[in-house]
């Protein structure tokens, strides 16, 4: 593992220095001060957001947090959550590097990005954020804390999800990232057993959220075959099996 990892360190060191354009995510984006938090535990994001002239970021609309003091927690509670003590680097991003020592005159791109940009992204989660029970998905702070918990994710090692992982992302996976099709049989393959509620620092209520969206698929259609076969054996014989 030792090798792995010293062979990525030295393929992208240089890949860092050379890149025209960083980009990385961001875990908060404060509305006051337009600061963007980046956790990691690597140090590859460091160079992603310094090394190139132009940083971009980019984060869901979810992201954005009332001020800066809102970021610093979120950072606490991520950290937390996600069992360690305290991330490796958190980085703060609140504009171009510059400085401003040579006769108070500014200069930008000094030891850092000489451009800073950030995208917003939508993609669907302004439609759940309307809804009531929906909207709590928005609340996940990708801790990662439910997965821990989650028997599913426990037995498949890792591999239940879409593109986001457990009961949470069944939602993300339905409205953001997948749509329904890739949505219904995870949505079936949760438990229901509210683990991950206890354990979430934003007491997101997964199950309610998978009972309503196991109405809407149903509605459409979209029912893994040995549910509706155990249906029809309760409906002729009055047993599941």
């Amino acid at each position: 593992v030792n090798q792995l990892v010293s062979i990525a360190r030295s393929f992208l060191r240089d890949k860092f220095f050379k890149a025209d354009v960083g980009i990385s995510g961001a875990n908060a984006v404060c509305a006051n001060t337009g600061s963007i938090f980046v956790i990691e535990n690597e140090g590859n994001a460091r160079f992603a957001t310094n090394a190139p002239p132009i940083y971009i970021a980019l984060a869901g609309i979810e992201k954005i947090v009332p001020t800066f003091m809102d970021g610093m927690l979120l950072v606490e509670v991520v950290s937390r959550y996600a069992s360690y003590y305290a991330p490796s680097f958190v980085s703060i991003i609140s504009g171009p590097s510059k400085t401003g020592d040579i006769e108070k005159v500014p200069v930008y791109g000094v030891h850092g990005p000489k451009e800073v940009h950030l995208i917003l992204l939508d993609n669907g989660r302004s439609k759940i954020a309307k809804d009531p029970v929906f909207r709590e998905a928005l609340y996940c702070v990708r801790c990662g804390a439910c997965l821990y918990e989650c028997p599913v994710y426990a037995l498949t090692t890792g591999y239940y999800g879409h593109k986001y992982f457990g009961g949470i992302g069944t939602i993300w996976t339905a409205f953001i990232a997948g749509g329904l099709e890739k949505a219904f049989p995870l949505a079936y393959t949760c438990t229901l057993c509210g683990r991950c509620v206890k354990k979430c620092p934003m007491e997101i209520n997964v199950p309610k959220m998978v009972l309503k969206l196991r109405k809407m698929l149903s509605k459409k259609n979209y029912v893994p075959r040995y549910v509706k076969n155990m249906v029809q054996k309760i409906l002729t014989d009055h047993v599941p099996y």
